[in-house]
C-alpha cells in the first residue's frame, strides 16, 4: 500500500510539471492564449455622502462624537502635555518683545527649564483604558460634561471630510483666538481650566521656591481636531485633539531670584489628547483565554482525527 501511495505521489508531481511546461510554452500559429482576469473591487456606497458643507460636516461630527458618551464604547485614551524649551523665557516686565534677554536674567532662564520639567513631571503623559459600557464622562472631552462637542460653523476656521477606502477623515481647524473668545468657542470641544484653578494648581505650586505667578494672559493657536470614521458603520474610530496656548504670566522672583521683581514668564503649552474607540458589544478576549480555547479545540479535533487517518493508511 505504501508503494502505491508513493507511486501516486510521483505521478502527480510529474503531471504537474508537464502541465506547467505546457502552460509556459509559447503559442504559435492561431493558437489562443487564455488570459486570467481578476474581479474588480466592489465599492460600497456610504449612507452619508462625502460632499458636505462645513456646517453639515460639523453636525455629522457632533452626532458621532456625542454618541461616545451615550453609547459608551470601549476606549483607549492618552493625554500629553509639553512646553517646548525654545518657547520658554523669563524677561523683565515690559521687555517681552525684546530680541535679547537681559543678561542679568541668564541664570533664571536656565533654571526655568528645570522648573518646567518639574511642573510637568506627573502630567506629561497619562493613558488608560475604559471597558465597553464604562463611564467615560471624566475622560472623554469635554471632561465632566454630558456632551463631547457643540461646535458650530461660526466657531471654526474650516471643517473638511475626505474619503479614503472605507474611512472618512474629518479635520476641524480653529482660528487663533484670545482668552475671552476661547471661553465661548474652545469650551465647546476642549477642556478649559479656570484661571484661579491654574494659578493655585499643583503644577504651579512647584515653582513657588523660584517664581510666584501673579496673573497671566493666554492666546490659543493651531488648535485642531482630527477624526477617523468608518463610513460603512458610521462609527467614529479615532479622535485627535491638539491645543497650543501661548502664555504670558506676570511673576515675582523668589529665593535665589528674589532680587528680580516684576518679571514676565512666556511659554507655549501644547496639549494633546488621543482616543481610540472599539464599538463591539462584547469585551475583547484576552490573548491567554484565546490561546487556551484554541488549544482545547485543536486537541479535540486531533484526538478524533488521528485514529481515522491511521485506519485509512493501514488499508
Amino acid at each position: 500500500m505504501k508503494r502505491i501511495l508513493s507511486l501516486s505521489l510521483a505521478l502527480l508531481v510529474v503531471s504537474a510539471g508537464l502541465l506547467s511546461l505546457t502552460a509556459c510554452s509559447s503559442s504559435s500559429g492561431d493558437e489562443e492564449v487564455e488570459v486570467q482576469t481578476t474581479l474588480a473591487a466592489v465599492y460600497t456606497e456610504s449612507a452619508v455622502p462625502v460632499e458636505k458643507s462645513s456646517e453639515e460636516i460639523l453636525n455629522y461630527f457632533n452626532s458621532l462624537l456625542n454618541s461616545i458618551k451615550t453609547e459608551k464604547p470601549a476606549m483607549y485614551y492618552r493625554f500629553e502635555k509639553n512646553v517646548p524649551n525654545d518657547s520658554l523665557k523669563v524677561t523683565k516686565a515690559g521687555q517681552e518683545e525684546a530680541e535679547e534677554i537681559d543678561s542679568s536674567l541668564s541664570a533664571i532662564n536656565d533654571a526655568a527649564k528645570a522648573v518646567k520639567d518639574l511642573m510637568l513631571e506627573n502630567i506629561k503623559e497619562t493613558s488608560g483604558d475604559i471597558p465597553f459600557g464604562g463611564d467615560n464622562t471624566d475622560v472623554m472631552l469635554v471632561q465632566g460634561e454630558s456632551f463631547a462637542s457643540k461646535l458650530s460653523v461660526d466657531d471654526v476656521k474650516y471643517a473638511t471630510m475626505t474619503e479614503v477606502g472605507d474611512k472618512y477623515y474629518i479635520t476641524i481647524e480653529f482660528n487663533d483666538i484670545g482668552e475671552a473668545e476661547a471661553k465661548s468657542i474652545l469650551s465647546k470641544a476642549f477642556n478649559l481650566r479656570d484661571k484661579a484653578d491654574i494659578l493655585n494648581s499643583e503644577e504651579f505650586a512647584k515653582t513657588k521656591a523660584y517664581l510666584e505667578l501673579k496673573d497671566y494672559s493666554v492666546n490659543y493657536t493651531g488648535c485642531k481636531i482630527t477624526a477617523t470614521v468608518n463610513r460603512l458603520t458610521n462609527k467614529i474610530e479615532t479622535v485627535n485633539y491638539f491645543k497650543a496656548a501661548n502664555v504670558t504670566a506676570s511673576a515675582l522672583g523668589k529665593g535665589t531670584f528674589e532680587s528680580h521683581s516684576d518679571l514676565s514668564v512666556l511659554f507655549t503649552l501644547e496639549d494633546k489628547s488621543y482616543y481610540e474607540l472599539n464599538w463591539e458589544n462584547e469585551d475583547p478576549t484576552s490573548p491567554l483565554e484565546t490561546t487556551e480555547v484554541a488549544t482545547e479545540v485543536i486537541t479535540e479535533v486531533m484526538t478524533d482525527a488521528i485514529p481515522k487517518v491511521s485506519k485509512a493508511y493501514e488499508q
